[in-house]
């Protein structure tokens, strides 16, 4: 079902967008991590996965799944809920399960949709760090831009894997994990104006 879904996804994106990927040899072919992307509209999670060829596990907002149809629709295609804002534990270890069993898990390291507002404004959650530095898997850096209307552009680039490496003995609080998910976010912005400034001619 997922390579049928993945098949009418592209037909969809090339009748209405025009996506320019960058990075696309940086996509880890193997192994668990942590896809980290900053988040502009719902289409972000399919124009991200057509590249990649595994399932990514998606971390959604449970609201999702109280529509019965789509409930099914994006199970299969690897989503589990997440209740936000209310520390949600069995999302947390649902995460950590997910990596330990190599799998890929997708993130929005700031929790909500950022179209339209300045990304100064928007902070990180701590999450993403936490999952990063506790299972020790690579964070996949993924930045996205474009795509306000139909058949304008879409700009995404594939930044390299890397390892966020924790300090030993030390006792993580909630505003440090918060530091370092802001530094994968900003990190992001960076790679993501670097790479499409770079290549505007493109």
């Amino acid at each position: 079902m997922l390579e049928v879904i993945r098949f009418v996804m592209k037909i969809f994106m090339s009748l209405f967008y025009r996506v320019k990927y960058y990075g696309v040899e940086n996509i880890p072919e193997e192994g668990g991590y942590l896809l980290c992307c900053n988040h502009i509209s719902d289409l972000d999670v399919i124009v991200i996965g057509l590249k990649i060829k595994r399932k990514v596990h998606w971390m959604a907002k449970e609201e999702l799944f109280k529509v019965p149809v789509l409930a099914q629709l994006i199970k299969k295609l690897g989503a589990y809920p997440v209740a936000r804002g209310k520390g949600d534990d069995r999302a947390k270890q649902k995460t950590m399960d997910l990596l330990k069993e190599e799998k890929i898990v997708g993130i929005f390291p700031q929790g909500t949709r950022t179209k339209g507002k300045n990304k100064d404004e928007i902070k990180a959650k701590y999450g993403a760090a936490k999952f990063a530095i506790e299972s020790g898997k690579p964070v996949f850096p993924v930045g996205i831009s474009g795509g306000e209307k139909l058949f304008s552009r879409i700009n995404l680039v594939y930044g390299k894997p890397y390892v966020i490496e924790g300090e030993e003995g030390k006792e993580y609080t909630k505003d440090d994990y918060q530091r370092i998910s802001q530094k994968i976010v900003d990190d992001i912005y960076k790679m993501l104006e670097d790479t499409v400034n770079g290549n505007s001619s493109c």
